[in-house]
């Protein structure tokens, strides 16, 4: 995380945040701003030069995690970082498949732990991403570079390091703002 750098903001942070301000979705010790992921953000534009999100994305509905990168994207600097760590859907699918994994006592465990729940229990997962959708959907939202790599302590896991894409300014723009420089 030394890649986070300046003016960070962590999302879903709950009670032990590692940044503030801490964005979650109910009030805590650790919660500095309390929002629903999965609406606007109420925060200005290009706030931040960085954001942090651990296991937190999983649990925004599939229907909103495209709304919510490009939240992040908007409140970021140009070249703004945005670490994520999170379920690696496609590992999961895979060690549940070879049957190496779960609780014995339950039969569910897996399709809930990949599906989420019926009961919409308070952990449940709401979505999923491969490796492979992260990146679309990030560079989709505006971040131009999107690193996945698997976590070092958990096989079905994930960190996603992306940047934020610079503005491409056009050469009328340019000359404009030299133009202005030299005034």
């Amino acid at each position: 995380m030394s890649e986070l750098m300046g003016k960070v903001i962590e999302f879903g942070g709950g009670q032990s945040p590692q940044f503030h301000p801490n964005v979650d979705i109910r009030p805590g010790p650790g919660v500095d701003i309390i929002a629903n992921l999965e609406e606007p953000l109420s925060i200005e534009d290009m706030t931040y030069d960085a954001a942090w999100c651990s296991y937190a994305l999983e649990h925004i509905s599939w229907r909103h995690i495209k709304d919510f990168l490009k939240e992040v994207c908007r409140i970021l600097k140009p070249q703004g970082k945005f670490v994520v760590i999170t379920a690696n859907l496609k590992e999961q699918a895979r060690i549940i498949a070879s049957k190496e994994w779960g609780d014995p006592k339950d039969e569910f465990y897996e399709s809930r732990l990949v599906f989420g729940d019926l009961d919409f229990l308070e952990n449940s997962h709401k979505c999923g991403l491969s490796p492979e959708l992260a990146i679309k959907w990030f560079q989709e939202a505006g971040f131009g570079i999107v690193n996945i790599e698997p976590h070092p302590k958990c096989s079905t896991d994930m960190i996603i390091r992306a940047t934020k894409s610079a503005p491409i300014i056009d050469r009328f723009t340019w000359i404009k703002n030299e133009i202005n420089m030299l005034s």
